[in-house]
C-alpha cells in the first residue's frame, strides 16, 4: 500500500496524483499531507522551503538540496521501487538512495512542480514529526500566511524549546481564550527575545499580536 493510500480518506482527491510518491512514510503524517494537498504552488513553495530548511538544520538532508529537486528524485525513485518500505523503513538508508538517484530530465517533465514540492514536504516533514514527536501540519497555514516570520530558524527554535504546535497555531489563529493565550504568548516572547536584536517584551508582544488573525 502506498503512503498516500495508507492514510485513507483523510487525504482526499487532491493528493491522488502523487498517491505513491513517498511509499508509506508514516501514516501519522496525515495532517501534514492534508494541509499541503490543496495548496497553490506559491504557498506550497514557501512551506517546502521552510520544511527542508529545518531538515537541513537537523541533518536529515544535504545543505545544497532544493525542495523541487528533492521531490523530483523522490517521485522518480518511487517509480523504480525505491521507497522507505523498500529500505526496511530506515530513513537514513532511504535518503542516501534518494541522494544518489539520477533523475531522467524527460521524466521530470511529467511531474508538476506542485507534486515535487508536496513529495519533498511530506518526506522531510514526516521525519521532522518523528524527531519532535508531534505533527507539524498545523504550522503549514502559518508558514503560507507569514512566510517571512515563520522561517526555518524560528520554527526549529520553537520546536527545540518544546512548544506545542497546536498551541502555536491556535494562538496565531486567535482560537484561544485570554487565559489560555497568555502562557503561549509568554513562551513565544521568550523564544523571540533570543532571535530579535533589540526590542523589549512589550514590543515583542505587540509584534506577535499584530500577526494574529
Amino acid at each position: 500500500m502506498g503512503f498516500w493510500s495508507s492514510v485513507g480518506s483523510a487525504i482526499g482527491s487532491a493528493c491522488s496524483s502523487v498517491c505513491s510518491a513517498v511509499g508509506s512514510v508514516v501514516s501519522s503524517a496525515a495532517s501534514l499531507i492534508r494541509e499541503v494537498g490543496n495548496m497553490a504552488v506559491e504557498g506550497l513553495r514557501s512551506v517546502a522551503n521552510v520544511i527542508c530548511n529545518i531538515g537541513k538544520a537537523l541533518g536529515f538532508i544535504e545543505q545544497n538540496v532544493e525542495p523541487e529537486e528533492l521531490g523530483d528524485q523522490i517521485l522518480q525513485a518511487e517509480e523504480m521501487g525505491i521507497t522507505l518500505d523498500s529500505c526496511d523503513r530506515d530513513y537514513d538508508i532511504y535518503m542516501e538512495k534518494i541522494k544518489s538517484f539520477k533523475v531522467d530530465p524527460e521524466k521530470s517533465k511529467t511531474f508538476s512542480t506542485d507534486d515535487k514540492l508536496r513529495a519533498a514536504s511530506v518526506v522531510v516533514g514526516a521525519k521532522i514529526e518523528d524527531h519532535y514527536g508531534q505533527s507539524i501540519g498545523p504550522l503549514v497555514p502559518l508558514i503560507s500566511r507569514l512566510p517571512e516570520f515563520f522561517n526555518g530558524t524560528r520554527l526549529k527554535g520553537l520546536l527545540d524549546a518544546g512548544l506545542l504546535v497546536n498551541k502555536i497555531s491556535d494562538y496565531f489563529s486567535s482560537n484561544l481564550r485570554v487565559k489560555e493565550a497568555a502562557p503561549v504568548e509568554a513562551d513565544l516572547i521568550k523564544q523571540e527575545s533570543k532571535l530579535s536584536l533589540g526590542g523589549d517584551e512589550s514590543q515583542l508582544r505587540d509584534m506577535l499580536r499584530s500577526m494574529r488573525e
